[in-house]
């Protein structure tokens, strides 16, 4: 929602909004001159020509219910952003249900490389131009999200997928309609797709261009090796090695980011040697395996990560240099939770590990979702699992952790990250 304030307030549009916390995309909203409201309520609402909301407000929310009874338009989040796009020459959205942040991150560094001057729209923060930048009327780089079928209301030039998996089980009945849906929102689409995906075959279509590493495709990474400051690998097109890619990011899954970002440079014939040096000099987004400080004489990272298989992914990145980590997960969600706890309990049993109370977001209180359901089953496989329901609980355990402990890894997709930074402040 902040990087379209910015796009209408660069566009000479009276903007104004409405959030329940405070945060650095807020403050960067008030620089701007952007007035933004710590609360909802209907006097915010009052003179305005549209209401712009997002899929996680309901319809009781007391913006909404005014909005309705004064007749003001009501604009859905999504169905926004694909009509600035549909005014762009031409459009990349990037989705899937892991990766569009830092493979959009990756794009737009890419063809800014190149000189493109792009438009982007980032779901998350980059570090060179948070979640909004201002480019031509030319390219738009967008991040496109699958929850509550969002998606459908972009009509891209190119659509990557970097990946199918089971989420959103709130609003998606299974896997196959999650499927469905993405099929939807490619098929009229250049579909740029990970070729190593589960869901591959049911998606490929006759314009597809593909990336990956165990199976046969486009783009390819031929002999990855790990290093202290992240993976490098020989990138291939069409079997024939193209050149070396020395990545800065941490975890084997940033190589199939980074072959997708390929894929889409060349489509839109960029040269090897800009996405090079946009590849090597890129360090990663905001809440992505984020280095933030020193707490208790151990170094403190933040990720996203708030879906079984990327908290395998994160955890497998830490494990290339070392197992000496505790992990502190925030389940995000009690619906998530519920459907997918036997997938948390798998990528969690093994660490040393404390649950920390969830992140409801807009749900209710379900036992079979908590954080106490989710540690009592990680229990029964690790005696030395933790939890904690509040935040001076959680300060306590760390402070009693192993000093073997020397990292400490923040998962999560809700406020444990303000929890993580406020540690390393103090």
């Amino acid at each position: 929602m902040s990087a379209l304030a910015e796009y209408l307030h660069f566009c000479g549009h009276l903007i104004s909004g409405s959030d329940i916390k405070d945060s650095d995309a807020i403050n960067r909203l008030k620089n701007l001159g952007i007035g933004v409201h710590l609360k909802h309520s209907s006097a915010i609402v009052k003179g305005a020509d549209y209401l712009v909301y997002t899929s996680a407000i309901d319809e009781f929310n007391p913006e909404i219910k005014y909005a309705k009874r004064k007749k003001i338009p009501l604009i859905k989040r999504s169905e926004l952003l694909g009509e600035i796009i549909s005014n762009y020459k031409r459009s990349v959205a990037v989705s899937g249900s892991h990766g569009k942040t830092t493979t959009t991150a990756m794009l737009a560094e890419t063809f800014i490389s190149a000189g493109v001057n792009p438009t982007v729209f980032l779901g998350g923060e980059s570090k060179s131009f948070s979640s909004y930048r201002q480019g031509g009327d030319d390219l738009v780089i967008a991040e496109a999200c699958e929850y509550k079928q969002n998606f459908l209301d972009i009509k891209p030039n190119v659509a990557v997928v970097l990946n199918v998996d089971k989420d959103h089980t709130d609003c998606y009945k299974d896997e196959k309609e999650i499927v469905n849906a993405f099929r939807e929102f490619t098929k009229n689409s250049i579909l740029v797709i990970n070729a190593d995906d589960k869901h591959f075959d049911e998606l490929f279509n006759s314009t597809t261009v593909t990336f990956g590493i165990e199976n046969k495709a486009n783009f390819t990474a031929k002999n990855i090796k790990y290093n202290k400051s992240g993976y490098s690998f020989t990138l291939c097109a069409y079997d024939r090695p193209v050149g070396r890619i020395n990545l800065k990011t941490i975890g084997r899954h940033n190589v199939y980011n980074a072959l997708a970002t390929f894929a889409v440079a060349e489509i839109f014939n960029v040269p090897f040697v800009y996405v090079k040096k946009a590849l090597e000099s890129f360090s990663g987004v905001k809440r992505r395996s984020e280095f933030l400080g020193v707490f208790n004489d151990k170094t403190v990272y933040a990720d996203y990560a708030h879906h079984p298989n990327e908290i395998k992914a994160t955890i497998s990145a830490f494990n290339d240099s070392g197992k000496d980590f505790a992990v502190v997960f925030q389940p995000h969600t009690y619906s998530r939770t519920k459907s997918l706890l036997s997938e948390f309990t798998s990528s969690l049993k093994d660490e040393n590990v404390i649950i920390y109370k969830t992140f409801p977001a807009r749900e209710k209180f379900d036992a079979c979702g908590s954080e106490r359901a989710l540690y009592d089953n990680i229990y029964k496989f690790n005696p030395k699992a933790e939890i904690a329901i509040n935040e001076d609980e959680l300060i306590e355990k760390l402070y009693k952790l192993n000093k073997d402990i020397k990292r400490l890894i923040f998962l999560g997709a809700g406020d444990i990250y303000d929890i993580a930074k406020n540690l390393v402040k103090t």
